[in-house]
């Protein structure tokens, strides 16, 4: 695998991620915590994740579950 590779995932504290769910038309964002939020359009996933909690940890943290609409974990 060389470093420009399209099939490899990065991962680390920074990384989120934006998926299209195949068979509709839903998004799925994903932080670097693992928290999650299903939205229709990119505007609002994005915004969920760029407004998601700075200084959070791994979801093993014992934080509390996400709240608000979409939010999945």
């Amino acid at each position: 695998m060389t470093a420009m590779d399209p099939v490899r995932m990065l991962s680390g504290r920074a990384v989120m991620r934006v998926v299209w769910l195949p068979g509709s038309d839903l998004l799925e964002g994903t932080c670097h915590c693992g928290a999650s939020y299903v939205a229709e359009g990119p505007l609002d996933v994005w915004a969920w994740l760029l407004g998601h909690p700075d200084g959070h940890h791994a979801r093993d943290s014992g934080l509390p579950e996400p709240v608000g609409a979409g939010a999945v974990r």
